[in-house]
């Protein structure tokens, strides 16, 4: 009840205030706005090994393109707490990585989106998992995916991410983290890399999935 006086819950898309807060997995938004919500069919929450938990359409898309691009970190709470009532949690895992970027396109963002929502999904669903934002390393730099067709995004990643050297991840569960998916090729790079690392499973969660 603190929490709620001292930082009430608003909505993602208009910022007004909220009655009572949503309950959990739900998006908070209020009733203006949840109509616009792009519920995500549940026979496409999971392609391959990768799952996500929305469609990249309506106020959520609009909340990760302001985190993202426009430095409101803010939302990464509230965003990072949906993620962490995927199904796939409960698999249970023993590291959580976040898709990485690039070291020029993280020192000119700031941050990297998808470490903040890997922990606040890990603080919100506490199954022992350790998230490790320095897991996973993109070692070359490529065009944005979002400006490519699908062969394309596969071919622009191929080696360009790789498991930091010295990290053996024999015998280790780990849920790679991301905040939207398309035609999976980044998430598929980063399985590969933990895969050949040693680890002995290997998924994908997104906040959103977009179509091509």
């Amino acid at each position: 009840m603190l929490l709620d006086f001292l930082a009430p819950p608003v909505c993602l898309a208009c910022r007004h205030l909220l009655r009572t807060p949503p309950p959990g997995g739900v998006p908070p938004l209020c009733s203006r706005c949840a109509p616009e919500l792009a519920p995500l069919d549940p026979a496409a929450r999971r392609v391959g090994d990768v799952e996500a938990c929305f469609l990249y359409d309506g106020p959520l898309a609009a909340a990760v393109r302001r985190l993202k691009f426009g430095g409101e970190l803010e939302l990464a709470g509230p965003l990072g707490r949906l993620l962490a009532h995927a199904p796939v949690w409960r698999e249970g895992w023993d590291l959580v990585a976040p898709v990485p970027l690039h070291w020029r396109r993280a020192l000119a963002r700031g941050y990297n989106q998808a470490a903040l929502l890997a922990r606040w999904a890990a603080r919100e669903h506490p199954t022992g998992a350790r998230v490790d934002p320095r897991l996973l390393q993109r070692v070359r730099a490529t065009p944005p995916q979002s400006e490519l067709d699908g062969p394309a995004r596969r071919d622009n990643l191929a080696g360009a991410i790789v498991v930091r050297p010295g990290r053996s991840l024999a015998g280790r569960r780990v849920l790679v983290v991301d905040d939207v998916t398309t035609t999976g090729a980044t998430q598929a790079a980063c399985l590969r890399a933990v895969r050949a690392a040693g680890a002995a499973r290997a998924a994908g969660l997104a906040l959103l999935r977009s179509a091509l």
